[in-house]
This record gives structure tokens, C-alpha cells and sequence, in this order.
């Protein structure tokens, strides 16, 4: 019967059988990824976390293998704070050829949810993309990427948004300290409405131009420290901030330093910061009436003065800020607490 097969046909039977045993694996890898969902929302409510969707499905053949989720919902209610995530649809693709490197991505609007009862705040957030890469090494996750763009948060319980051009999210995992994750955060042209924060914008204006912190963060939880960081569970770790810089408007700020935040919750450390453009803050501390007009000219010779003795740069004070006992102090002077307390 062989025989009466036309010899071109020998090249597209093979060509079919190839195909598939190409779909059977591609199928093998799409369910075998949809488990992996499975099992790891059921890890995550064993740790207090709800990961729920409405429908889960494979697609992207023959290129890419890409998981579909509908209306994903991820309740972190053990969080020190609680917060919730939902979105209409988020997607992970991957290669099938390589599936330690997923990129994935969620569509708007998102709905986030901050804090419980009266204090809860409901946030809708829209962005023109919101993408995030992860690479796997060694069965855990090593390297996190995350960019946001054109992103505008409006909260719906009371009169307030909060947009920025661009946010982006880089960590990694340290090869010389375990447990430990190098970060680093980007942000440009963050815009604050004037009901969410009335006095910083009246002063200072209401787009931050950059903000750029590059940091370590080690937790007791080990491997876990991703998991940490996102639960907002930091209890027993250690921020240690190698460069951060914030230019708002015509003012600007940098800080180094370190923080520890023991079992309890008890925050201590400190920082070495830099501030520049103090004669735009009195002026707007006196364009709100907050500081007399007559006390102007007062109040800028002695911060002059004070950039002149701190040792920082001409038009800058350094400014050293000390965490005790999780209060605040600029200086000696507390800036935040009880002041009754001993």
C-alpha cells in the first residue's frame, strides 16, 4: 500500500507527524502551566493570601504559550495592611522552548483596594501599559521587572487622583547575601491632585519631575523576601538606600542611609539627606500664610547661612534624619510622635 503513496507525499507526512508530536508537547506545557497557577493560588491562601479568577485559558499556538485570566482578583488580607488587586484580564506569555522567562501583563481599568473599614481607601487605576518580566533561576524567582506607563489613579471614595508618565520596578535577588534583594524604583512627572495632598502641592507644585531610589532590603524570611515585600511584611529586615533623589519642581532632595525594622514592628535608623531650593519653600510657606511676610528675608539669610555650615553644596543643607524608636527626628528635633512621650 506503501507503494501507491506519491514519494512527495513521504515530506509532508513526516512534516504532519512532526507537528503532532510539536502540538502533544505544546499541550503538555499548556496544561502543565495552568497547574502551576493552580498550585501556586493555593500556596499563596496558605499564607493568608486569596488569588481568585473567573476563567483560565491556554493560548498562543504554535510561537507562544500564553495563560489567560479573567477578572483576577489577589486579596493580600495578611498583610500588615491589607490590599487587593483586580483586573479585567492579565496574560503571562513565555516561549515554549523557555519558560523561565514569563512576561506578563494586566488591562484597564484595575480596581486596588488599601486598609480596612472607615479607613479603607478604593482606588480605580488606568494605564496605557502595565508589563512586568520575571526570570526564574533554580526553580525561584530571581529577577522582577515592572513598567508602568501613563498611569492615572483616581480614588473613588473620595475626590482625589494621583497619575504618573512612568513607573519602573527592578529587583533582583543578591548573589552575595541570601535572603537579600537589590531594588530599584523610577519614577517621572508623578502628579498629585490638589485634594490629595493640599499643603505639598500649594508649596511645592503638583508634579514631582523625578523620583529615583536604589536600595537593599534584607528579611528574615529568606528566599521569601519577594513574598515579603509584597505583603508589605517587613517585621526583622534591614532597607539599606545606596542613592535616593527626588526633583519636585524647583526643590530636590537626595538621602543615603539605613533603616531596621525589628520583630515588632520598632523602625530605627538613619539618613544623611541633602536638600536644595529652600528659598522656594519659604516662599511658599509665606504664599500660604503659614509664615509671616515680614519673616521672608529673615528666614532665608539663616537657611543661607545654615547651607553655609551644614558642609553641603552652595543652595544646599544637609539634613541629618534619625529613626528612633519608629519617631522621627530631624536633627534633635522629633518631627513626628508624641511629643509627651519620655
Amino acid at each position: 500500500m506503501l507503494n501507491r503513496i506519491p514519494k512527495i507525499s513521504y515530506p509532508l507526512l513526516g512534516l504532519l507527524l512532526l507537528m503532532g508530536l510539536y502540538w502533544l508537547y505544546w499541550s503538555t506545557l499548556a496544561d502543565r502551566m495552568k497547574a502551576e497557577v493552580e498550585n501556586w493560588a493555593a500556596d499563596q491562601a496558605r499564607n493568608g493570601i486569596s488569588v481568585t479568577w473567573d476563567d483560565m485559558r491556554a493560548r498562543g499556538w504554535p510561537l507562544r504559550l500564553r495563560i489567560e485570566l479573567d477578572n483576577l482578583r489577589y486579596d493580600a488580607a495578611g498583610a500588615d495592611v491589607p490590599w487587593s488587586w483586580t483586573t479585567p484580564e492579565f496574560h503571562a506569555h513565555a516561549l515554549p522552548y523557555r519558560l523561565t522567562h514569563i512576561i506578563a501583563a494586566a488591562k484597564s481599568p484595575m480596581q486596588v483596594t488599601y486598609g480596612t473599614g472607615d479607613a479603607q481607601q478604593r482606588w480605580e487605576v488606568t494605564t496605557d501599559s502595565a508589563e512586568a518580566s520575571y526570570v526564574i533561576e533554580n526553580g525561584g524567582p530571581a529577577r522582577l521587572a515592572v513598567d508602568v506607563q501613563a498611569a492615572l489613579a483616581t480614588r473613588l471614595d473620595v475626590p482625589a487622583t494621583l497619575g504618573a508618565e512612568r513607573l519602573q520596578l527592578h529587583a533582583r535577588k543578591a548573589d552575595d547575601a541570601p535572603g537579600s534583594v537589590d531594588m530599584a524604583l523610577r519614577g517621572a512627572n508623578i502628579a498629585f491632585s490638589q485634594d490629595l495632598a493640599p499643603g505639598l502641592v500649594d508649596i511645592l507644585g503638583p508634579t514631582v519631575n523625578h523620583v529615583g531610589i536604589q536600595s537593599r532590603v534584607t528579611a528574615n524570611a529568606g528566599e521569601r523576601v519577594f513574598q515579603d515585600i509584597a505583603l508589605l511584611q517587613l517585621e526583622g529586615s534591614e532597607i539599606q538606600v545606596s542613592q535616593g533623589t527626588v526633583t519636585w519642581g524647583r526643590t530636590g532632595a537626595t538621602g543615603t542611609g539605613k533603616m531596621t525594622v525589628a520583630p515588632d514592628g520598632t523602625s530605627n535608623g538613619k539618613f544623611d539627606t541633602t536638600l536644595k531650593g529652600h528659598d522656594t519653600i519659604v516662599e511658599g510657606l509665606v504664599r500660604q500664610k503659614l509664615v509671616a511676610k515680614e519673616l521672608e528675608g529673615t528666614l532665608k539669610a539663616a537657611l543661607s547661612l545654615l547651607s553655609l555650615t551644614s558642609g553641603a553644596e552652595p543652595g544646599h543643607i544637609r539634613m541629618p534624619i534619625n529613626i528612633r524608636n519608629s519617631d522621627v527626628y530631624l536633627g534633635p528635633v522629633r518631627i513626628t510622635g508624641d511629643d509627651r512621650a519620655p
